[in-house]
């Protein structure tokens, strides 16, 4: 008959509406994830600790509530040592303004570098080895960036 043919043909459109409908929901929800970003840094370059500020500044701008950890290690220790380096005030800005910000230094590389807890900027946590420390923050479901320009 011809109402039957007609409700199957407006049930089919509803489908579809519904179908797009889902569609937008789902990938527009999916862009409005909480991103969670581990910085693997390790170079010790003092333009390279620019970078690096700048980049975590960058995602901020972009998307504010993104849970950001540097992890340094390596000659990148140095970004976080007091009298080493040059971003020191900016860090501590971010800090201030970004509470879901934070970095981490290396105690397996303080100790190869003798450096003292007390030569760590205030703001820094320590964690007993950065490669671990990435490892777990990434079995968490944190996305994983190589930090700085090679």
């Amino acid at each position: 008959s011809t109402t039957d043919g007609l409700t199957v043909w407006i049930l089919k459109k509803q489908s579809l509406f519904l179908g797009v409908i889902m569609l937008f929901y789902f990938s527009s929800s999916a862009q409005n994830n909480l991103q969670k970003i581990a910085f693997d840094f390790a170079k010790a370059d003092t333009a390279d600790f620019r970078v690096m500020v700048l980049q975590v500044k960058n995602v901020l701008k972009e998307a504010p509530g993104t849970i950001i950890e540097v992890v340094c290690y390596g000659p990148g220790l140095l970004m976080l040592v007091a009298d080493k380096t040059n971003v020191s005030k900016e860090m501590e800005e971010i800090q201030k303004t970004a509470p879901n910000v934070s970095f981490a230094a290396c105690a397996n590389t303080m100790r190869r570098m003798n450096i003292d807890k007390s030569r760590i900027l205030p703001f820094a946590k320590i964690v007993p080895v950065a490669i671990l420390e990435l490892s777990s923050l990434q079995q968490q479901g944190w996305s994983y960036i190589k930090a700085g320009f090679n």
